[in-house]
């Protein structure tokens, strides 16, 4: 599947496609009402926790490999959203530090080609649609949410002159 149909893919969320694409040209993100598919919106702070990464490369990468599916980065937002299938939101537990967005709410979904950070356009594709691949996995999104909320109240608890729980492995 080329870059073009995963893109009609999305521009098919809005009942006009055209505007969608009109959208990416002129400003690189077109804002698609959810239902089709659905983000489950995380903190860029829980992201390098639980991937144990500092460099956004490295994270995005890493978050790639995890997550097996696209993930939108808003580095304006300082946000990470990794679309799921519909129905994800209904079945979202409460128990989970972060929200899953759902139908009834839009999200500014960049232009498939647009992989990296640009000084005015902040969102961008941390991890691109591949083929077919329009969803990340639910269990995956939901272990990386548990395991970087660990770190974080881990490292909050420790207090600020700790060292990480990566760091504290790395010295044995």
């Amino acid at each position: 599947m080329s870059s073009k149909r995963t893109a009609e893919w999305y521009a098919r969320c809005l009942g006009e496609p055209e505007v969608a694409y009109a959208e990416w040209q002129d400003h690189g993100v077109a804002v698609l009402p959810l239902g089709q598919f659905e983000a489950v919106r995380f903190p860029e702070t829980l992201a390098h926790a639980a991937m144990e990464g500092s460099e956004r490369k490295v994270v995005n990468l890493a978050l790639m490999l995890a997550l097996e599916g696209p993930i939108i980065h808003d580095s304006r937002g300082r946000n990470y959203y990794a679309l799921v299938e519909p129905g994800t939101a209904e079945r979202w537990s409460a128990r989970y530090t972060v929200e899953c967005l759902g139908d009834g709410t839009h999200l500014g979904v960049p232009d498939v080609t647009l992989d990296s950070p640009a000084p005015n356009r902040p969102i961008y594709w941390a991890s691109t649609p591949g083929p077919g691949a329009y969803f990340c996995r639910t269990a995956a999104v939901q272990l990386l949410i548990r395991i970087g909320s660990a770190r974080l109240a881990e490292a909050a608890a420790a207090g600020p002159c700790a060292t990480s729980p990566h760091e504290a492995a790395a010295r044995g």
